[in-house]
């Protein structure tokens, strides 16, 4: 039996470093749930420890998010005068993996691609899976609206059931982006890695008109050295079609993109869905690796150990429009908000294994940086911290026969989550204001339920978090596969950005 265990655990990789995770998170819970004892010195100090560190999290979101908006709002008027003679020169390779997207979407994505203001500087290359339904007439369809459109377009079809591989965005964009070098060479106009930025996108993403053009700016303006070893990303807004969704996936969006613009990009903590570095880092890389799930996370981690350690998440103050989860009715958008975040959670907490033993290349205090940073926002942020400060409520506490400046601190920290909630519909409502975006105006009364809704949310997200963390502990690797995400109740590509009458040309 004990030998039978321990091929289970074998197999399935069991025992990996996120395991010491789960101790750590359980704890949390259990003294929050002493905290109950008041009067006890210990016990109220620990739970106005775990307000105290949420408020300060949330504050910093609030400050850094808004200084985002205000430099992303800058950027957009800017206009670069001072163009570098080799900005003509540069190339952008654009990877779009799709799998089972309506046509539609990845329509709204390449349209994107094409309003660019360097748009004849982009090759871009769709890459559908082996098992994408309809796919010789998407291709066909593609092929014929977007042949002439670029630099270079093509579509390649990752196949299924690769040695070696699970599926996901990391298999088909490594086998996306050998395709467009092996093709570029053989039409005698191979791509210069140094000289290439590589962008791997989302397929439902509406990318700003100037994005690669303030990008192949950056690039350029970067010494040789620094542009290898940096990652981009443009500020995440999942407002595609966010006005139709029901209230969990609208509530998570705007939480999701006050955390990327407030905390993670500014704090350099890793890229999400779609960022840009150059295609010399992917080589040196070895590309992405086709064995996990999360790419964003993964080539950044990755690129740490390649460079021990020198790498830059460097931003770039434009918006990226994604798509939220949806369904077709209430219990299906319900379940594909869940899975998405489950993925989401497995995927990192994976990842902290793989930080965890590249130690060696990363170093002491880079390992430590990043494994913090997962264990905060993932491990503590995301699935415990809400439950648990709901759980050392500060009612207790406040009833208490405390002295005036302990009270004062109760109230302050008990009042800076909902602040911080109405930031996340102030944010948005500056966003839709200012660009145009695939996005109409809520009204108050569904913004008012949205937000009272908030907490249950976050709540909820938290325990479907903890639970796949758990998940992963007893069933290891075999649950980390990319299940995608349904887009199928996005709207239809003649609707983005024709809502209304942008301020100002997204």
């Amino acid at each position: 039996m004990f030998s039978g265990i321990l091929k289970y655990c074998k197999d399935r990789q069991i025992f990996r470093f996120y395991i010491i995770i789960i101790p750590i998170l359980w704890a949390i819970l259990f003294l929050s749930f002493y905290s109950w004892r008041i009067g006890i010195d210990f016990a109220d100090a620990f739970a106005l420890l775990l307000w105290s560190g949420q408020a300060i999290i949330m504050a910093l979101m609030m400050v850094l998010s808004g200084v985002f908006m205000g430099r992303m709002i800058a950027e957009d008027k800017r206009v670069i005068r001072d163009k570098l003679p080799a900005s003509e020169h540069l190339k952008h390779l654009v990877l779009l993996p799709c799998y089972n997207e309506p046509l539609s979407v990845v329509v709204a994505t390449l349209d994107s691609l094409v309003g660019q203001t360097v748009g004849k500087q982009l090759v871009v290359v769709v890459s559908f899976e082996e098992s994408s339904p309809d796919l010789p007439e998407s291709k066909r369809l593609l092929e014929q609206k977007y042949a002439d459109t670029f630099h270079d377009f093509h579509i390649t079809v990752h196949p299924a059931g690769l040695a070696g591989e699970i599926r996901g965005k990391c298999s088909n964009v490594r086998w996306a982006i050998k395709a467009a070098l092996e093709r570029a060479k053989a039409v005698g106009n191979a791509l210069d890695p140094a000289m290439t930025t590589l962008t791997s996108m989302d397929s439902d993403t509406i990318v700003h008109r100037r994005y690669f053009e303030v990008l192949g700016d950056k690039f350029l303006r970067s010494d040789e050295t620094q542009r290898l070893s940096t990652i981009w990303q443009g500020g995440l807004f999942y407002n595609y079609g966010l006005e139709g969704a029901w209230f969990f996936t609208r509530v998570t969006a705007l939480l999701r993109t006050v955390w990327m613009i407030g905390f993670n990009i500014p704090l350099q903590v890793h890229p999400m869905s779609v960022s840009s570095t150059s295609v010399k880092l992917c080589q040196d890389n070895g590309y992405f690796d086709p064995t996990y799930q999360m790419d964003d996370m993964h080539f950044f981690a990755k690129s740490m150990a390649t460079r021990r350690g020198k790498v830059k998440l460097a931003t770039i103050h434009l918006p990226l429009v994604c798509g939220p989860t949806s369904g077709k009715d209430f219990a299906d958008e319900l379940g594909e908000w869940a899975l998405q975040a489950k993925r989401w959670s497995i995927g990192a907490f994976e990842i902290f294994h793989y930080i965890a033993s590249q130690a060696p290349k990363l170093g002491v205090i880079v390992t430590s940086r990043l494994l913090l940073t997962i264990l905060l926002l993932y491990g503590l942020f995301q699935s415990v911290l809400f439950a648990s400060t709901l759980i050392a409520s500060p009612i207790w506490h406040n009833v208490h026969d405390h002295g005036m400046a302990e009270h004062v601190a109760w109230d302050v920290v008990a009042v800076v989550p909902w602040l911080f909630i109405a930031w996340c519909f102030v944010i948005d409502a500056v966003f839709v204001r200012n660009f145009a975006v695939p996005d109409r105006k809520v009204g108050l009364g569904r913004n008012l339920f949205h937000y009272i809704s908030a907490p249950f949310v976050i709540l909820a997200y938290n325990v479907v978090s903890f639970t796949a963390l758990h998940i992963l502990a007893v069933k290891g690797k075999t649950v980390c596969t990319h299940d995608i995400s349904a887009k199928n109740n996005l709207p239809p590509a003649e609707s983005i950005g024709s809502q209304r009458e942008p301020q100002r040309q997204f």
